[in-house]
């Protein structure tokens, strides 16, 4: 597992948050391309080093094996299907708290990596140009030449890190804008829809109140015109949650 694996990992595990890390369930494969001695020492290795997967193991995640076969897989998903979800830790802060992408404990992880980044090249920088300073001295061109070049490369990469910073904040502010304007529209659409169905009763009410002479066979086609609709009217439309999932569905066209 490498650094940039350990990372991600990281990350992943600000973004969940202790709580919800009792429903992760990591999967480990390839299990049939090294013996079985080996697969087992690195599981191990894995399950009970820091660095690796024991600390969201002791907050109740669950390490298991998928060996390539529909058995295994269908044995995952079982487990996956049996927990009880959760609002992760970014969906709390974001919506419940009202914080801000840099606030929350994945941007501020991802702010911290940016910052080392940052201070790692101004270092990087500072040694660069003290060297510059050393060939300038000694009139050597051609490493002066070669520092040159190598000051403007990091130069270069140390603008793409502060700039991949301020297009995150700047990106999802406009995400954010754009998915809040998507949900009021799905708000309005879903009020619109439920003073229509709203409607609707009334008219079959008023309607087999006027048909109270009529057939039997209409009469009970009229009630359960009436029953359907209250049935829809009265049926559950979802939290908050369900309304950002119809916005991103709208977002996405799906």
């Amino acid at each position: 597992m490498g650094g940039i694996s350990r990372r991600n990992f990281k990350m992943f595990k600000e973004l969940c948050g202790e709580a919800t890390l009792k429903n992760v369930v990591i999967v480990t494969n390839m299990w049939g391309e090294v013996s079985r001695d080996v697969g087992e020492a690195r599981e191990s290795e894995l399950m009970g080093e820091d660095k690796f997967f024991k600390p969201v193991l002791d907050k109740g995640a669950q390490l298991v094996r998928y060996d390539n076969t529909p058995e295994t897989a269908r044995a995952i998903l079982l487990h996956l299907v049996q927990n009880r979800p959760l609002p992760l830790r970014i969906q709390t802060e974001l919506v419940d708290q009202g914080k801000s992408i840099s606030e929350t404990a994945a941007g501020a992880e991802l702010n911290r990596e940016m910052m080392e980044q940052i201070r790692k090249h101004e270092r990087e920088m500072k040694e660069l140009q003290e060297e510059m300073k050393a060939a300038i001295k000694a009139k050597d061109e051609e490493t002066r030449k070669e520092l040159e070049a190598e000051t403007k490369k990091l130069q270069a990469e140390m603008s793409r890190v502060q700039t991949d910073a301020q297009r995150l904040a700047s990106d999802y502010t406009a995400q954010k804008a754009e998915l809040e304007e998507k949900m009021e529209a799905v708000k309005r659409a879903a009020e619109a829809e439920k003073v229509e169905q709203q409607r609707r009763i009334e008219e079959l009410r008023r309607t087999l109140d006027e048909n109270a002479n009529s057939s039997s066979a209409e009469r009970e086609h009229l009630q359960r015109q009436l029953n359907e609709a209250i049935a829809r009217y009265n049926q559950p439309r979802g939290g908050f949650f369900s309304l950002i999932g119809r916005a991103l569905d709208g977002w996405f066209g799906w």
